[in-house]
């Protein structure tokens, strides 16, 4: 049995009130993360891959289909029981600032998941895992728009650690970020995958970062998921048409940008 189970999901809303026309958000899509893997979703702006994240962590109603975490159906569990889950499946977002509560300091913001998840033994970690981050501990007393954009996305992805997650979605968590962040943040995500045999569902349109910390890769257009190899296979012998251009497009990009 695997970690994380998708089954035939799709996710579809309503335009207005009066309008019954559904449009698809998402459609059939099936995937499985295995313990210390790290699945990455690529495609172009409106793929779905946010979607699909976001309809993973219950954040989004499921239309058709389930969401298994440890065998266990996500869509079947209440309000209060789904919140608890969430201590094991933790989401980072693009933007930290809407992650973080712009009225909270830095140090409030670090306790809230322990206190959220009556976890008070770990407050001492948070001092130590900052310091992994590189996060100077005069940053506590800060507000969030005191903070660099990288300051910013290393706080979040600090006090998601502290509740000791077995997934992290991370939807585009580097997108925002200068190249030396960016490779801060990838090495440490490697690193702690080692040591905690944490799991990743990485979202990023950025198809060389997912080949270098990716074991396998998933292609999404308009809500359908094309297909998922392994990484390498994926890159030498894609399956689909969409891929193929996909990947030549990104490879000429990249020849034509150094």
């Amino acid at each position: 049995m695997s970690l994380l189970e998708v089954h035939h999901l799709s996710h579809w809303f309503q335009k207005g009130i009066l309008n019954k026309k559904k449009e698809l958000a998402l459609y059939d899509v099936s995937l499985t993360l295995e313990k210390g893997e790290t699945l990455g979703l690529a495609g172009t702006s409106g793929a779905g891959k946010s979607t699909l994240a976001r309809a993973v962590m219950q954040l989004l109603p499921i239309s058709e289909g389930t969401v298994l975490f440890h065998g266990e159906n996500l869509s079947a569990l209440g309000p209060e029981k789904m919140k608890r889950k969430r201590k094991d499946m933790q989401m980072l977002f693009q933007n930290p600032m809407a992650s973080l509560n712009p009225r909270m300091t830095i140090e409030e913001s670090m306790k809230e998941p322990l206190l959220l998840y009556h976890m008070e033994e770990k407050l001492p970690l948070i001092s130590p895992i900052m310091d992994r981050f590189s996060l100077r501990e005069e940053l506590l007393p800060r507000m969030p728009s005191e903070l660099s954009g990288g300051e910013l996305q290393r706080i979040c992805l600090a006090r998601l650690l502290l509740v000791e997650p077995e997934i992290l979605i991370l939807d585009e968590p580097t997108s925002m970020l200068d190249v030396s962040v960016q490779a801060e943040i990838v090495e440490q995500l490697l690193m702690l995958q080692k040591e905690r045999g944490l799991s990743y569902l990485f979202i990023s349109h950025d198809l060389d970062l997912l080949r270098c910390v990716c074991h396998r890769i998933g292609i999404m257009k308009e809500g359908r998921l094309l297909e998922v190899q392994k990484t390498e296979s994926l890159f030498s012998a894609p399956k689909s048409e969409y891929t193929r251009a996909l990947i030549e497009d990104f490879l000429h990009f990249n020849r034509n940008s150094r």
